[in-house]
């Protein structure tokens, strides 16, 4: 399975992959919440650069960057743990250069796994990016 920019066309599998991670990973959204996040997504989906992980042509990982940062990380719950998350991150920090990252305050697995990772903390906003109650941590590369 290799790392792969993404297509326009790949988009419909994007969210549907998005919707199953963020409904295991993110305990914490409020259901109202998750619907006005899931409509913002789709537009800055679009926006972003996105790379993938697929096997038998299903999308299994996928990572959203910007010119200076990982936007986005999800993994299909189906494969938590095997190290595509790993994989993509490493990707970003050795192909493309990106030393920053965002994440939810409350999505704990996460922050752990940017720890790991070796991104630490730099600062912390108290709403999110739709100026929902949900704080974004920022992270900075620091190996």
């Amino acid at each position: 399975m290799e790392i792969i920019q993404l297509k326009e066309y790949d988009y419909t599998s994007v969210l549907d992959l998005w919707e199953k991670s963020v409904k295991c990973s993110h305990e914490f959204l409020k259901e109202q919440d998750f619907n006005v996040i899931k409509e913002s997504v789709e537009i800055i989906f679009k926006k972003i650069r996105l790379y993938g992980i697929k096997q038998d042509y299903n999308l299994c990982a996928f990572m959203g960057t910007s010119h200076n940062q990982i936007e986005a990380l999800f993994v299909d719950p189906t494969y938590f743990g095997q190290g595509l998350g790993r994989r993509l991150v490493n990707y970003a920090i050795n192909e493309l250069n990106l030393r920053k990252v965002c994440v939810n305050e409350q999505n704990k697995k996460a922050c752990n796994f940017y720890d790991k990772m070796g991104f630490k903390f730099v600062s912390r906003d108290k709403l999110d990016f739709l100026n929902l109650p949900y704080p974004v941590l920022h992270l900075e590369l620091q190996r």
